[in-house]
């Protein structure tokens, strides 16, 4: 029954005021906005959706903050337009959600390829980065090529350009297998299961392109141009985004620090919420 209510807990969507932004190429950007004071982005990786903060949120509730959520292009209640899935393009959504909810000195946090790209949009908006955020947190992230260094990478990206990831997800056996190794040392049941359906219902449509720019695209060069305060994330058993991306984000930000997360893996909201509490704290306070 406890499980029963956890994934209950995990999967409702957040409350707060609901909006679809419209962008030119016809994307509709699902958008989530609740409580006040400093502006807090949250945004998601690949596959997955903005429910996947809910233990976030139960953190950052004692806070004073404003929220905002946003599923990105292509996931959850958000549509793809005629531009496709690119990481210019979502980059572009990213600025589109800062200048709608008109954010100031708000503090944008990425989870894996949400964190990838928030250095896609530091690179080709800096004048968004400097007019509307005053600091990023990168969680589980990198900067682009991001097979390099990663078995689970190596293996998994094949499964998912001849279309067998759905059909893996979809299975509780051989999904939970699979979101398994997002996990560090310990993984709850219903955290896993929760992982395996959002993915699962994310991965159905042909998403290739999101993996191939994440894998094709280079933006280490560019981290010298970030001019916010930034605080990098890494469990260090993340297998996914091992710890050489961190480090060198950590290193060519100049205005950079790491925090390392022992036993944790790459699902870092699941498996330390608090620490992205306790870091936006650090900021906000």
């Amino acid at each position: 029954m406890t499980v029963v209510k956890d994934l209950e807990r995990l999967t409702r969507t957040p409350e707060g005021v609901r909006t679809f932004i419209e962008r030119p190429d016809g994307t509709r950007l699902h958008c989530i906005a609740q409580g006040e004071g400093p502006t807090v982005v949250l945004a998601h990786g690949i596959f997955n959706e903005l429910r996947c903060f809910n233990l976030v949120l139960e953190q950052l509730c004692t806070r004073h903050v404003r929220i905002i959520l946003f599923d990105q292009r292509g996931h959850g209640q958000s549509s793809i337009g005629g531009d496709g899935l690119g990481s210019r393009q979502m980059a572009g959504d990213y600025r589109t959600v800062l200048e709608y909810f008109d954010v100031k000195e708000g503090i944008l946090v990425g989870h894996s390829m949400g964190a990838f790209l928030a250095v896609v949009l530091a690179e080709h908006y800096p004048e968004v980065v400097k007019a509307r955020l005053q600091a990023m947190l990168l969680v589980s992230g990198h900067a682009g090529i991001a097979a390099k260094g990663s078995l689970q990478n190596q293996l998994q990206i094949p499964l998912i350009r001849v279309g067998l990831m759905p059909l893996i997800l979809s299975s509780r056996w051989l999904g939970r297998i699979f979101i398994r190794t997002l996990f560090g040392k310990v993984a709850k049941e219903e955290h896993v299961e929760v992982t395996r359906a959002i993915l699962a219902a994310n991965s159905q449509k042909d998403r290739v392109s999101l993996v191939d720019f994440q894998v094709r695209e280079d933006h280490y060069p560019a981290l010298g141009q970030i001019k916010v305060p930034t605080i990098v994330v890494c469990g260090e058993q993340d297998r996914t985004c091992p710890r050489w991306h961190s480090e060198r984000l950590g290193a060519e930000i100049p205005d950079a620090r790491n925090v390392w997360l022992p036993d944790v893996g790459h699902a870092v909201v699941y498996e330390a919420p608090e620490i992205i509490d306790r870091e936006v704290g650090s900021l906000v306070s």
